[in-house]
């Protein structure tokens, strides 16, 4: 599998860096991880709608603004008849009124999916499973494996979430952790989202062979982020847009 980093930000992006996303590739299969803000400019048309299916972690606009973009541009190249089938779109059920306005898009070539945390999903040889986190909406940790290797991206999550996420996460090659907070400015334990120390402890206990940071404030330094995670796991990188990583 080959990654491809997209976006980094929250809550906004800026010049140089966008909100949440990831591009994995596997043969002539292509899977989207979230799409926030700037991120559709980071594929190539219409080459990387061919054999896309996109998953939305949890309907936060900083991780779906995107998908408008995406349906709007599925839908201008198969009226060209420059893409043949349709792009596949996963979302959470909630908050309802979210999903119902991303599946009504009319100006759209796109097959809607709902998933849940029983959801499997089968694209090509990748597998995509589902963990349940704790974040003010219905989100989800997502696992993508190919029987040799495999990723993890946890999405948004509160530290509550701590157990199920080492569970789902153990043995990974690669987890692509949130890391929103910094504990020096004296954040609690328990939030909405992790420090980078909190990452670093879920990558240490599950074991994972490499920690790639993300979900950055847009004003701080992003070395603050790897100096606290690596206090507590050493094997970490920062997530930048346009990064690629084969995932062995």
């Amino acid at each position: 599998m080959k990654l491809k980093v997209l976006g980094t930000q929250s809550p906004y992006n800026t010049k140089k860096h966008n909100c949440p996303g990831f591009f994995i590739q596997e043969g002539e299969n292509l899977l989207m991880l979230d799409c926030g803000s700037g991120t559709h400019k980071m594929l190539k048309y219409p080459k990387d709608l061919k054999n896309l299916s996109v998953i939305i972690s949890h309907l936060h606009r900083d991780h779906y603004n995107d998908i408008y973009n995406l349906q709007y541009a599925s839908f201008v190249f198969h009226n060209q008849k420059r893409i043949d089938s349709p792009i596949n779109i996963y979302l959470p059920q909630s908050p309802n009124s979210i999903n119902e306005d991303i599946k009504a898009e009319s100006n759209s070539f796109a097959n809607y999916h709902e998933i849940s945390e029983n959801t499997k999903i089968n694209i090509g040889n990748m597998q995509v499973t589902f963990c349940t986190t704790d974040h003010p909406v219905e989100t989800y940790a997502i696992k993508v494996t190919n029987g040799k290797t495999s990723i993890v991206y946890t999405s948004d999550t509160s530290f509550t979430s701590k157990d199920r996420i080492v569970q789902f996460a153990k043995g990974a090659y690669l987890l692509i952790c949130e890391a929103s907070l910094l504990e020096s400015y004296g954040f609690p334990e328990i939030n909405s989202h992790l420090t980078a120390k909190q990452a670093g402890i879920i990558a240490k206990e599950a074991k994972v062979k490499e920690l790639m940071l993300t979900h950055f404030w847009p004003e701080e330094n992003t070395i603050q982020y790897l100096k606290e995670a690596k206090k507590e796991f050493k094997r970490v990188v920062i997530a930048k847009e346009g990064r690629s990583k084969k995932i062995n």
